[in-house]
């Protein structure tokens, strides 16, 4: 789901960070002299430098010209320009959001540590410290009342946050960014606490799969860090850990960490994936349990999320019984330790009998016309239970086909799930499965269409600094009216409050007469001990 730059933009990227090719350059922007400049002058008053060159941006050939030529430079004048946006006495939060949504865009497809090896003032760590002051000033011109659960959110507590929270623009991209904005959402939400007395959960930043998939480290160097952060967190210990919240946000799910059972057993983990994943071929346990944990949705972009419902065709028009767009080959068959039917071998029996349309590697404009030219989108147990292809759906109005014996869907009960979506036996894909899906009437199938966008809404999660919408009205709220309390945010939030369950009686001593007297005077003589 990533952009793919061209060689010749690969080539800046990695051999002229600097931009220095720029240099004299007969059109566009010098951005070997604007390097220059912002190294001489300090801030703000490179201020002077900075808003020329954002002024050229505005017009979209000339930040096309520069995001080609010199992407580094585009993200530091963003970042000034954000920065002076906030700090200024009478600050404009508005238009900050909208210019960090740009920095966010062309940060994204650059590696973090292409960035700090670059000679510009602006790294990763500085991009995340932005994003977080963006995100406090929203938080504080915020005026809901304080709503719980409330949630402390760990920063700098301990080394290894900071080491596994890095690279947010980088990370918040693609299906597992929901560890990034649920992050990012908690730090500007009602429900965020600053004082542990008063928690109800402490939420643990670490972006898991990005961590190891983003080649930021090595699994067993990712499992030490893991391991050493759960060690030192100053509240783990308070409650063993249970009211702590770990997001996992791929099929690896907390076998990204794998010593999560010895070190985080009782802690709480949202995660979309709830079975087991096919290339840790020893599992014989899944990581998610259904009482301890919660299932989330996978991440789907804005612009994905639009460019899907516009795709959506009415019933009349669907050409298509059903279609699956995915991988059909052994790797995704069943699990190595457990066994079962394959579904997607017996999707492929279907395909070769001309019963449905079957494609990969499409574009997303052509995935998206597909699944909105469809009935039915089958939803098949690949390497993992969950899979991304069911949200897309919701969003394509494609009815659901779920294929996957054990994905606990997320939200199940929050969502009427069975308004909306067909779940058939993963042993059964086959003729009869197709036989039922050609006698549901147009009248059910119209039902279950307008159903799912009722519901589908809850699994969207409203972005904070990406992806800003610069117009209104919003598209995406245009989409889903209710957005701003029926979103997947809010969905955790609620089954978060549900799992509420520290001891009472755990960390608290009681007595009669003077126990509170006794208890203390032993604590002030042992503490002058250890002096």
């Amino acid at each position: 789901q990533s952009f793919k730059a061209s060689d010749e933009e690969a080539d800046r990227i990695w051999n002229d960070p600097n931009c220095e090719r720029t240099a004299n350059a007969t059109e566009g922007i010098d951005w070997d002299v604007t390097r220059y400049q912002l190294l001489q002058i300090p801030f703000p008053e490179s201020m002077a430098v900075i808003g020329p060159v954002v002024t050229r941006l505005e017009n979209p050939f000339e930040l096309d010209n520069a995001a080609m030529h010199c992407p580094f430079g585009v993200i530091s004048v963003f970042f000034f320009f954000i920065k002076y946006l906030i700090e200024t006495p009478q600050p404009h939060l508005g238009l900050a959001r909208v210019y960090l949504s740009q920095l966010d865009a062309f940060s994204s497809g650059i590696h973090p540590h292409l960035l700090d090896r670059s000679d510009w003032l602006v790294k990763d760590s500085r991009i995340n410290a932005l994003r977080r002051a963006v995100l406090n000033r929203i938080s504080n011109n915020r005026s809901e009342d304080v709503k719980r659960p409330q949630i402390y959110v760990y920063s700098k507590e301990v080394p290894q946050i900071r080491e596994l929270s890095q690279g947010a623009s980088f990370c918040g991209k693609g299906q597992w960014g929901m560890e990034v904005h649920i992050h990012e959402w908690l730090l500007a939400s009602p429900y965020l606490t600053h004082d542990p007395d008063e928690a109800d959960f402490f939420f643990v930043p670490a972006y898991s799969i990005c961590m190891f998939e983003g080649g930021f480290f090595p699994m067993d160097t990712l499992d030490v860090k893991y391991t050493e952060m759960v060690r030192t967190l100053p509240y783990f210990k308070r409650h063993r850990g249970r009211d702590h919240i770990f997001t996992f946000g791929s099929g690896l799910s907390a076998s990204v960490f794998r010593s999560w059972r010895s070190e985080i057993p009782e802690s709480i983990q949202l995660s979309p994936e709830t079975w087991l994943f096919n290339d840790v071929v020893d599992m014989k346990e899944p990581c998610f349990n259904t009482w301890r944990d919660i299932a989330v949705p996978g991440y789907l972009h804005r612009h994905e999320i639009l460019s899907l419902s516009q795709a959506a065709k009415p019933l009349a028009e669907r050409s298509r019984l059903a279609v699956f767009l995915g991988r059909i080959d052994s790797s995704r068959g069943p699990h190595p330790s457990q066994g079962g039917p394959d579904v997607r071998a017996a999707i492929r029996r279907l395909k070769e009998k001309d019963q449905i349309f079957v494609a990969q590697n499409l574009s997303f404009p052509e995935m998206h016309a597909v699944m909105g030219s469809a009935k039915f989108c089958f939803v098949p147990k690949g390497k993992s239970a969950w899979s991304l292809r069911f949200f897309e759906a919701s969003f394509a109005n494609c009815v659901p086909v779920v294929l996957s014996d054990f994905w606990e869907l997320p939200f199940e009960s929050i969502i009427d799930l069975p308004s909306f979506v067909i779940k058939w036996p993963m042993e059964m894909v086959g003729d009869t499965l197709m036989e039922y899906l050609e006698s549901i009437s147009d009248s059910t199938l119209q039902q279950y269409m307008d159903m799912g966008k009722v519901w589908r809404c809850w699994y969207v999660y409203p972005p904070l600094l990406h992806e800003i919408a610069s117009k209104s009205p919003d598209e995406l709220h245009e989409l889903c009216p209710e957005l701003e309390r029926e979103n997947a945010f809010e969905a955790i939030m609620r089954l978060l409050a549900a799992k509420m369950r520290r001891s009472w009686t755990m960390t608290r001593y009681f007595g009669p007469q003077n126990f509170e007297d006794m208890i203390r005077r032993v604590r002030e003589v042992d503490a002058k001990e250890t002096e």
